[in-house]
């Protein structure tokens, strides 16, 4: 039987990662079955893990689900990052193209100091001293192989690539996993709550479209979030998503954006249960 593997790189949802704020994860896999291991390795700015699949028809390796290596390791991380409500999983390492600034040239100050009978020249230079500072934020989790698989599972039964012959209600859960697919893909915290933000109210109303605090209710009792917290979360993303009108919009943006890590927490439990309960 063929063995697959696939690497995926691992971020918080509260640290997507850049050069100066890396994220370390260390993987557990728990109630292990021999589908699957997983080897932590070192990278950056997201850590990287190795997953060798023993059996990668369970994946849509082959027939008949006859999924390509991309579109399974697309797959694996969605599904990693369903199974657990702290961890975004991508294909993507981002790294940032460097960028300098090259700085003119000191020139050294020529002091002539004459005494009698000798004379003396000092020079003295400026040197400039650049210091650069990167934090590792890092933890420990446990990824449960056996809810993992049934998520896998579900997503295939689903046919998360296949958009043929599909009602406007599946249509609807295409979209939001699709933007799911998004938020795993980016680097930048408030990129990734749009796409996390778009998939969770897709999700939600995937069967009819709800609005302001119809939308409240339904996403609180769907998801087990209080609706002060999903009226929360959709206003900040009101503020993203909309120009600014007055000067209480502005407020509310800036003080979404000091708590994002908390929104961004409270969102993924959202949009992960919303597309769970879609599927």
């Amino acid at each position: 039987m063929d063995t697959l593997i696939i690497e995926l790189s691992a971020a918080l949802i509260d640290n997507p990662a850049t050069p100066d704020h890396r994220t370390k994860v260390e993987i557990t896999l728990e109630n292990a079955s021999g589908n699957l291991e997983i080897e932590n390795q070192e990278g950056g700015p997201r850590s990287v893990h190795k997953f060798t699949l023993k059996d990668p028809t369970r994946f849509g390796y082959g027939s008949p689900q006859n999924l390509s290596v991309e579109d399974i390791a697309i797959l694996l991380a969605i599904s990693c990052s369903l199974a657990n409500p702290r961890i975004l999983f991508s294909p993507l390492q981002p790294y940032l193209l460097s960028t300098s600034v090259k700085l003119d040239e000191i020139p050294a100050k020529i002091e002539t100091i004459q005494k009698p009978g000798e004379l003396n020249i000092a020079v003295s230079e400026v040197v400039r001293i650049t210091e650069h500072v990167s934090t590792l934020l890092g933890t420990k989790l446990g990824l449960d192989e056996t809810t993992l698989l049934n998520i896998v599972k579900k997503l295939l039964a689903y046919r998360i690539f296949d958009t043929a012959s599909r009602s406007l209600l599946e249509l609807n859960v295409l979209e939001a996993i699709k933007r799911y697919r998004d938020a795993l893909m980016t680097a930048e915290g408030l990129s990734c709550y749009s796409f996390l933000y778009n998939a969770f109210e897709k999700a939600m109303n995937a069967d009819i479209d709800r609005k302001d605090k119809d939308f409240d209710i339904a996403a609180s009792s769907a998801t087990g979030l209080p609706e002060a917290e999903v009226e929360e979360l959709r206003k900040f993303n009101n503020r993203i998503k909309h120009a600014l009108r007055n000067h209480a919009d502005f407020a509310t943006l800036k003080a979404g954006e000091s708590r994002l890590a908390e929104l961004s927490r409270n969102l993924k439990t959202a949009a992960d249960s919303a597309i769970l309960s879609g599927i």
